[in-house]
Parts: C-alpha cells; sequence; structure tokens
C-alpha cells in the first residue's frame, strides 16, 4: 500500500477542535501554516489579524487559509481582498469554511476537487487510500496525488498508525454540500461509496493475521457501522454493489459489529436485493435469521458452553460433553465425505468427455471445423447418457465456436440451451461461464447493452460461488467492452480488480474466508442430492482456455497499457507493456511476448527512445522469424525500417522496407501496409518516416 510522509502541521490540525480560538492560538497556527514561524513577519501583522477575525478564529478555516498562502504565496493582505466579498464575519461556519476550502480546491486543482468530494460522501470520517480511490472512480496510484496535495492543503490529515484520510466534521459537511448541488455528479458519487464499501473488505481481509488486522477491521468496522443506506433504497446509485458488501461485512469477516448493527445492515441488504438479485436476497435473509438466532442464544446460558466434564465422571468412563460434540462433528465430517465422493463414471460419458478434450485440443491448433466435430458428438454422447451438465458444456464450446466461424445465429441458440442446462442442473459457474459467452457473442453482434447486462450477471453468480479466476476474466472482458465504448474510468476500474485478483493479493483474502454452515434446507434434499454426478465435466481452466480466455493475467496488463496508452500516460504504458511481457515470457508464450514487444517498440520510438524501441523491434523479429509468422515479421520491418530512416541509417532502412514488401507479397496481402511499397522508392529522400500514433499491441 502506498505510504505517505507527514507534515509537521497534521497533527496539529488533528488535535484542533471545531470551537474558536483565542487571538494569539489563531495568530500562531496562521504563522506557522503559512510562514514556518511563530508569529508573522512585520510587513504582515496588521492583514494577519484582520484575516484570522474574518475566519472568526475557527481552526479549520485558519490551517486550510495558512496552508494556500503558503502554497500559492499570496500576502495575506491579498488574501483577505481576494475574499473581502464573500467572508461574512458576522454569518454561519460553514459559509466561511466554505469560502477557504473553496479557494483551497481551486488552486489546488479539479482532481484534487473531486477526490476530497469522494472522501467526504463516505459514510465515516476516516478511509484509507484504496476505499477513497473506489469512491472516486479511480485506480489508486491515480487518487495518490491528489490526496497528498489535499493533506498539505490542509484538507485532509493523515493518520499514520491506521494509514486513513481523515476530514473535519465542519470541512465535510461543506465539501458534501459542494458536491450536492451537482445532481449528476452527487449521484457519481453515491454510486463510488458503493464501490468503496466493498473496496473496503478486500482491504481489510488483506492482511489477516497481521499486526495491523485489528487496527483495519477498526476501521472498517467503524464505516460499516456509520453508513447511511437511505440514498440507495431507490434501487440504482451502487445497489447492487452495496447489498453484496453489506451481506459480505457480516458474513466473511468477523468486523466486531455489535448485533444490532449487523441485523439493521442484513436487513437493508435484502431490500437493496429486492426481486431483482434472489440468490442475493436469500443469502441476506438467511444471514439474518442467523444473526437473530445468536443474539438470542447469547441471552441465554447455553448447555454445551457451561457444562464441563468432572474429574469423577472421567474416572467412571463417562464422557463429557466436549468428547460427545468432538466425536459428533467427527461422524458430520466422515458422513460429509461419503456424500461427496463422485460415482464411477460409465464408459459413455467417459468417452464423451475424450472428445470434448479432443474438440478443445484442435480448438488450440487452429482447427475450427474439427473442434465443432468433436463437440457436437460429444453432445450426442452426453444426451444419450441423460447428463444434463455435460450436454450444456458441450453446447456451449460448440457456441463459442461458431461465433467464432461467423454463424451467430447458430451460436446463439447453441448458448440459450446450454443456459437452460445449467440452470436446471443448478451449476452457478456454468451459468456464468454461458453468460460471458453470451457477452462475448452480443459484442460482436454489436449489442453493447446486452453484453454489459451478461457480464454483470456473470460477476454475480462467480463472486457468489467465490469462483475468482472466472471472476477476474469477467472482469476482463468487461474492461475490454468499457474500453471499446470510451469509457475509460470504468475500464481502468475493472483491469485494476482483475489485477487485484491475478496478482495474488485476492489469496490472502479467500484464506480467510469462512463457508457459512448447511441449511436444514440443504440437510432436506436428501438422496438427490447425494446422487447428483461430479460436477466438473471439464476442468475450468481448459474451459476458459477453450473460450478464448488464456492467458488472462498478461492479457490484462496488456489491456491496461492500452488503456494507458489512450490516455497518454506513456510511461505508466510502457512499464504495464513491460510487466505483459514478463508473464508472456514466463508462461512460454512467444507470439504474445512479439506482438507486446513490437507495440511497446512503437510507443518507445514515439516518445523519442529509439536505442529502447530498437532492442524491441530485434527481440520481436527474433520470435516472429521462430514462429515462422510472415505477417508479424513484415510489420516488425516495416516499424524497424521507420526507425533506421530517423536515425539516419537509410541503407538499413531500405533494407528493412524491402524485405517488409517481400514478406508482404508473400503472405498474398501486398497492400497490408499502404506505404510499405512507396517507402523502399523514396527511402534515399524523404524527410519524414511514415509515423503512425502507437496503438494497442495486440488487435482486440
Amino acid at each position: 500500500m502506498l505510504r505517505f510522509r507527514s507534515t509537521s502541521g497534521d497533527r496539529k490540525m488533528a488535535e484542533l477542535s471545531v470551537s474558536a480560538l483565542s487571538v494569539s492560538a489563531a495568530m500562531s497556527v496562521l504563522a506557522q501554516g503559512a510562514w514556518g514561524t511563530d508569529a508573522p513577519p512585520a510587513a504582515e501583522v496588521q492583514w494577519a489579524y484582520a484575516l484570522v477575525a474574518a475566519l472568526r478564529y475557527l481552526p479549520a478555516a485558519i490551517e486550510i487559509a495558512a496552508a494556500t498562502l503558503r502554497r500559492t504565496g499570496m500576502s495575506a493582505e491579498a488574501y483577505l481582498r481576494k475574499n473581502a466579498a464573500q467572508l461574512d464575519p458576522g454569518g454561519p461556519e460553514g459559509e466561511i469554511v466554505g469560502v477557504v476550502l473553496g479557494d483551497a480546491l481551486e488552486s489546488l486543482g479539479e482532481e484534487a476537487r473531486r477526490v476530497a468530494q469522494a472522501l467526504a460522501v463516505l459514510p465515516a470520517a476516516g478511509a484509507p487510500l484504496e476505499v477513497v480511490a473506489a469512491a472516486a472512480g479511480k485506480p489508486a496510484p491515480s487518487a495518490a496525488r491528489p490526496l497528498q496535495l489535499l493533506v498539505h492543503g490542509r484538507v485532509v490529515s493523515l493518520d499514520q498508525g491506521a494509514q486513513t484520510f481523515t476530514m473535519t466534521p465542519l470541512v465535510r459537511a461543506v465539501a458534501r454540500e459542494d458536491a450536492a448541488a451537482d445532481a449528476r455528479r452527487w449521484d457519481a458519487l453515491l454510486r463510488g461509496s458503493a464501490d468503496a464499501m466493498q473496496a473496503l473488505l478486500f482491504w481489510t481481509a488483506a492482511v489477516e493475521g497481521r499486526p495491523e488486522a485489528a487496527m483495519r477491521r477498526r476501521v472498517a468496522g467503524d464505516l460499516f457501522a456509520a453508513l447511511d443506506i437511505a440514498p440507495f433504497r431507490d434501487g440504482g446509485r451502487g445497489a447492487e454493489v452495496l447489498a453484496r458488501a453489506l451481506v459480505d461485512a457480516c458474513t466473511v469477516l468477523d468486523l466486531g459489529l455489535p448485533a444490532e448493527v449487523q441485523q439493521r445492515l442484513l436487513d437493508e441488504a435484502a431490500r437493496l436485493s429486492g426481486d431483482a438479485l434472489p440468490e442475493l436476497r436469500e443469502r441476506a435473509l438467511a444471514a439474518l435469521e442467523s444473526a437473530r438466532r445468536a443474539e438470542l442464544a447469547s441471552k441465554r446460558r447455553g448447555t454445551f458452553g457451561t457444562l464441563r466434564a468432572t474429574p469423577a465422571a472421567r474416572e467412571r468412563g463417562r464422557p463429557g460433553h466436549r468428547d460427545v460434540l468432538r466425536k459428533a462433528v467427527r461422524a458430520s465430517v466422515q458422513r460429509a465425505a461419503a456424500r461427496s465422493s463422485p460415482p464411477a463414471e460409465d464408459e459413455v460419458v467417459r468417452g464423451a468427455k475424450e472428445r470434448l478434450a479432443r474438440g478443445n485440443q484442435r480448438l488450440g491448433e487452429g482447427a475450427l471445423e474439427a473442434a465443432a466435430a468433436d463437440y457436437s458428438e460429444a453432445l450426442a454422447a452426453f444426451e444419450a447418457a441423460a447428463n444434463g451438465r455435460g450436454q450444456a458444456t458441450a453446447l456451449l464450446l460448440r457456441g463459442d465456436v461458431r461465433r467464432r466461424q461467423g454463424d451467430l445465429a447458430a451460436a446463439s441458440h447453441d448458448h440459450e440451451r446450454a443456459l437452460s442446462l445449467f440452470k436446471a442442473a443448478a451449476d452457478r459457474n456454468g451459468e456464468a461461464m454461458v453468460l460471458l459467452a453470451r457477452g462475448n457473442l452480443r459484442v460482436d453482434q454489436d449489442d453493447v447493452a446486452g453484453a454489459a447486462s451478461d457480464y454483470g450477471c456473470a460477476l454475480t453468480l462467480l463472486r457468489a460461488c467465490r469462483d475468482r479466476l472466472g471472476e477476474a476474466n469477467v472482469l476482463k472482458a468487461q474492461g475490454d467492452l468499457c474500453f471499446r465504448e470510451g469509457d475509460l474510468a470504468g475500464a481502468a476500474r475493472d483491469y485494476d480488480r482483475a489485477l487485484y485478483i491475478l496478482e495474488g493479493v485476492e489469496e490472502r483474502v479467500l484464506s480467510q474466508l469462512r463457508s457459512p454452515p448447511p441449511s436444514s434446507r440443504d440437510e432436506r434434499r436428501g438422496a438427490s442430492a447425494r446422487a447428483r454426478p461430479a460436477r466438473e465435466v471439464l476442468p475450468q481452466p481448459d474451459l476458459l482456455r477453450a473460450l478464448g480466455c488464456e492467458q488472462t493475467h498478461a492479457r490484462t496488463w496488456q489491456a491496461r497499457g492500452d488503456l494507458r496508452l489512450r490516455e497518454r500516460q506513456t510511461a505508466l504504458a510502457v512499464r504495464d507493456y513491460g510487466n505483459a511481457i514478463l508473464l508472456y515470457r514466463d508462461s512460454g508464450d512467444r507470439r504474445g511476448e512479439a506482438a507486446v514487444l513490437k507495440g511497446r517498440g512503437d510507443l518507445r520510438r514515439q516518445r523519442g527512445a529509439l536505442p529502447g524501441a530498437q532492442r524491441d523491434y530485434e527481440d520481436a523479429l527474433r520470435l516472429f522469424e521462430a514462429l515462422g509468422d510472415s505477417a508479424g515479421q513484415a510489420a516488425v520491418l516495416h516499424a524497424r525500417a521507420d526507425l533506421r530512416f530517423e536515425r539516419g541509417d537509410t541503407a538499413g532502412a531500405a533494407l528493412d522496407y524491402t524485405r517488409a514488401l517481400a514478406l508482404f507479397d508473400a503472405t498474398g496481402d501486398p497492400a497490408a501496409h499502404p506505404g510499405a511499397s512507396g517507402a523502399v522508392m523514396g527511402a534515399s529522400h524523404r524527410e519524414d518516416p511514415p509515423r503512425r500514433a502507437a496503438t494497442a499491441a495486440v488487435p482486440r
């Protein structure tokens, strides 16, 4: 986590009360904040007295005004003359703080204003960097700089121990009022605060087992206990995300929330879920019932909690209650293991699975027709064995192959059949995979709203069944959709969440998750649940690979590099491409590595880092030559020719242009690069090489 170095005034600001200061104390605070001395300079004394009087000796207003004077180099006289028309010594305290805060945020910039408003909208005073960033709709690194400016501007204080950012109540109220003046901005901030509560859970759970875990649980508990649900009850503004976060806060993490607070949050989660999210609503109601039973049980002494085996009973051979309970738990575990053991597969099902695996192998080789035929044979075998989950898996894979072949109607039909079969088998993970594939199909059909809906439903299902690998793949696809539609903030949010899972932070979170005990309804399912066949028709990594979701970790870094490039953050784009290259290299994916090397070389050439660009082109060229990829070699050669021409090597540039043109001709597409032919003839007298704007390293 990013950490900041606090400045000398942070502790002083945290300790100041809301009540007015004495004249001497106010002058001391102003002098220390504005000029770094115990008293104002002689030329500023008269105007300093006038300024603290105009600010009604309010500590928060004086602190912010002093920081503004120090940052801008403005004199007290100029500051007072600038704001004299708005400063009314007889007016409310909020108006005075509003004038000083508005002037400070104007000098700090619009990004700082947005981050300050996001922090003010959060339910409690102190919030960590990751939570503030989620509330502002930014990645944590992007929110770090504005927060640091706010700390130096005394608008926000930093608690070094808890690493949380805090606003004084008066400043917070003024910032909330400023944000509420813009209805669209207010709605966006409320949606961001719902995302922030979800980010708060991961921030809390990521350090379980470490010394700072108790502190983080306390911070999270304060934020959830102070949460006001009223603005979210209209069904919008991130109500679905908030409902899920509320349930997780009460059932997954032990935040030490009082029983009445837990019941209030779970009751609100059930209301927010409504009929649109029946599974989440059912989970919230079940957790609420459990919380009420636990509260009722805590009011009376439990038998097993009070009785112990006496020494006399042990001498007589009578087991104590703990021994009985231990034996009961052991027997329950044995029964659960017996129920979960999969039944033996017959020859038909085994043969169908082998056809699925063969279809995946042919799909990897690019033989789409042969793969579709294998999936059809597997489907027929599963139908003969009356295996619904197997049929759904075969339909899902065949539908995705048909999508790649361009037969979108047939693909849609297969996906609809697969979805109904997975629903009948109560396989939520399978449903999510179909929704992911159908979302990709709808992207091809230019149905953006439908694709976004499918990705959102898939995320809901995958989070419910704790499938983090699948969730990361859906987040990547959802980020690609946002990127395509120009929603760069949404794309950055989805890519960062996917990387949060893929980078291993999620593993520490998952180690602390506690699976809820089986409900009585689960026990009543009886023989039908015990007779259920093995859930896994095809291992999930193989299924994701067949759906085109391979190398997700590297591709997500690569996609975020493309996003940085679109945002003109070229240095960050080079870093993200570098991470993708390392991951492709570690996994042995030479084609992916070569493509990103080519893209990074283009970007470096655009930035003027010509030696680095030449190294990238040469590495990419070696990989494409080893793969026998003529089109890739031609593209790299043409880019290297442009680079050589820029460096004054016209003979080398002409040679590369000639080789590139020959390879374009060999691939049957001589027009693949329209400037290749003319570049060969004009390399000796051209003034500028054909420069193209850097684009995504691999086509999306």
